[in-house]
């Protein structure tokens, strides 16, 4: 079938959207969606919506947006089911997958619990009477915005592959959903290198095999614990003190943001013995941050995570000189903006009034 010439204004293919590649078309001043990724095929459907928008005119008008092929709109559950076999690895990490998976059901939940059952029920009205509910509930900020995120993927997601016909996130007043997070402090300590130094010797001391390892590389290369979990002896290179982060089979990276981070001796040394036992411990979040704080009140120091170790990592190479793009690459932030809060002050820091010009 040849191409049909292009004419300004008038019914025409217009792209493919989506893993599927499904045709969309351009007609009346609107993106219609034609649910295949067939060229003859998406050209017939748009000419049958052509002759019926000129049949009806409630169709001309875009009251009747469906084509005549396409099903309603899908059940919230069965997008819902969908979004969440989309999002499994390599496509996002285990964790980033089981995050939206329970945001998502959580919502669905929710409105069904409302007598909301199908995708093209949810409007800006149903999602301001659910970041209510959720504030009524206790929750904070940051944990409505990262459900928001989820919902609004599962429909980004829902459009690009044909499943409804209109993304009502993409609506500007949607925007106004989010709320505003508590940032912390300009001036937010973090934990010193003398205080990481006392937390490491502790471990030596008395952490479960293997945890002292893992504590020690952690500290040394700020990786992540889901990172921890799947790096090889292969990706520490020890004569050029590197360790590279990079996607393995059935996991990837978060974002798939390969990197190499420079290491110690002493790093490099622990990441290997790490791995040698990596099997024999229990490296869920629950055992690891159960062990951090029996060590850590042993060493008299202040409550923190594990990821306070990574926050720790950035504050000191950042302090020592690295740029915070450096920094920024190191860590396999998305961008700056993120690991601007990871740089905090260290205990006893100058309070900055000798630095005053006058």
């Amino acid at each position: 079938m040849a191409k049909r010439k292009y004419i300004l204004g008038q019914p025409h293919l217009l792209r493919r959207r989506g893993k599927k590649k499904l045709w969309t078309g351009w007609i009346e001043g609107r993106e219609v969606a034609l649910g295949t990724a067939d060229r003859v095929e998406a050209q017939r459907r748009l000419d049958e919506l052509v002759a019926q928008a000129r049949r009806d005119p409630a169709a001309k008008r875009g009251g009747a947006a469906r084509g005549p092929s396409e099903a309603p709109a899908p059940l919230l559950s069965e997008l819902g089911m969908q979004f969440i076999q989309h999002c499994q690895p390599p496509r996002h990490t285990k964790k980033t997958a089981a995050s939206y998976a329970h945001r998502v059901l959580k919502f669905i939940e929710w409105a069904e619990d409302r007598k909301i059952r199908r995708a093209d029920e949810v409007t800006f009205k149903v999602m301001s009477s659910f970041v209510r509910s959720r504030t009524a509930a206790g929750n904070g900020a940051a944990t409505i915005n990262r459900a928001l995120t989820a919902v609004r993927r599962m429909y980004a997601f829902a459009k690009r592959e044909g499943l409804i016909e209109q993304n009502p996130f993409k609506q500007e007043e949607f925007a106004e959903l989010k709320l505003r997070e508590p940032r912390p402090k300009p001036n937010a300590t973090t934990l010193s290198p003398s205080q990481i130094d006392a937390f490491l010797d502790k471990a030596d001391e008395m952490a479960k095999p293997g945890y002292a390892a893992l504590f020690r590389m952690t500290a040394g290369s700020a990786i992540r614990i889901d990172e921890a979990r799947h790096f090889e002896a292969s990706d520490v290179d020890a004569p050029r003190g590197i360790l590279t982060i990079t996607p393995k089979k059935n996991w990837t990276t978060k974002g798939y943001r390969y990197r190499e981070i420079p290491i110690s001796a002493k790093t490099a040394a622990a990441a290997l013995a790490l791995v040698a036992v990596r099997e024999a411990i229990a490296l869920d979040d629950k055992s690891v941050w159960k062990e951090i704080q029996r060590i850590r009140k042993a060493a008299g120091l202040p409550q923190f995570s594990m990821h306070d170790l990574r926050r720790a990592w950035a504050s000191a190479v950042h302090a020592n000189g690295a740029s915070l793009k450096q920094v920024s690459v190191w860590l396999g932030h998305a961008d700056v903006q993120t690991t601007e809060r990871y740089i905090r002050v260290f205990e006893g820091k100058s309070t900055g009034h000798e630095f005053l010009p006058r």
